[in-house]
């Protein structure tokens, strides 16, 4: 079989890294914080320890420094990055505070939030998003992945509820009775994070082959092989799914969005290697080497 060069992709990797600390598939400054997250996590997965953990711990400290941590997908992505190093979440406990405050409050508000753009919206206005939007399942599983690492109590009932209010018929989530592998996956994600059952599994298993069978782009098959993970379902058709992948990686190690169309990024390394590995679990070999 016609391996993966592991080498190859870390390479790719590490040359997004730029002198700021942080990462950036674009290779200018200022660096990506989803970039620099999914850089690490990337390595992770190949087993390899990111060369840059000072300067990737500082690139966030000057994020906090410097206040521009101001909403929650921000602060996401810098535990997590900082989990994903093995450091300690310390810095990042000055926002439970208002994680808390937010909860007890969230509930009994009915006033609409923004959480991105406007940059006087912080973590703690998550709750309020949540109960105003209700379907974000995004924003929600930052929520509860913040409140797991920062060791926050969340409303699992609350959430769990959210969370069923957008499964479909077909057994699938999405807004407005429209089934999506993207929102399915988040689905799965937060019941797994929160460790909440997940019902209606066969349905599930159903719908996410029925996409993984028509999927073109490199985010479906990720979404669909990442959520049949969640569920501990077998991936069909590894060896089909192998090939696809590879065919998405392009010259300098990284990978595109397709087979024949798209420029390689740190995103869709990530989502690439993440197939991967839940691949190699299932057909009992490896890749990569």
């Amino acid at each position: 079989m016609d391996r993966l060069s592991k080498q190859k992709i870390i390479d790719y990797i590490e040359g997004c890294h730029l002198p700021d600390g942080g990462y950036f598939f674009a290779g200018v400054e200022p660096s990506s914080g989803r970039d620099t997250y999914l850089a690490v996590k990337t390595t992770r997965l190949l087993g390899v320890r990111a060369k840059n953990t000072k300067s990737i711990a500082d690139f966030w400290q000057r994020k906090i420094a410097e206040g521009n941590l101001d909403d929650l997908f921000a602060v996401f992505l810098a535990v997590e990055t900082y989990k994903e190093l093995g450091l300690s979440v310390a810095p990042f406990k000055k926002y439970v505070p208002l994680l808390i405050d937010q909860q007890e409050r969230a509930f009994a508000r009915d006033s609409l939030f923004h959480l991105r753009g406007d940059k006087k919206m912080s973590f703690a206005y998550a709750m309020n998003y949540i109960d105003a939007h209700g379907k974000d399942l995004e924003d929600i599983l930052y929520l509860s992945t913040l409140s797991r690492d920062l060791l926050c109590p969340v409303d699992k009932k609350r959430i769990a509820d959210v969370v069923y209010a957008s499964q479909n018929m077909d057994g699938g989530f999405g807004h407005a009775h429209e089934s999506n592998l993207m929102a399915t996956y988040y689905a799965l994600r937060i019941l797994n994070t929160l460790s909440l059952p997940i019902k209606n599994r066969n349905k599930i298993f159903q719908f996410l082959v029925g996409w993984l069978n028509k999927s073109d782009y490199l985010e479906d098959v990720f979404y669909a092989t990442m959520s049949l993970a969640a569920l501990n379902k077998p991936v069909p058709d590894v060896g089909k799914i192998f090939q696809y992948v590879k065919n998405c990686q392009r010259n300098n190690g990284g990978f595109g969005r397709a087979q024949s169309m798209g420029i390689p990024t740190v995103e869709y390394t990530f989502m690439a290697v993440s197939i991967l590995k839940v691949c190699e679990k299932h057909a009992g070999e490896k890749y990569s080497v």
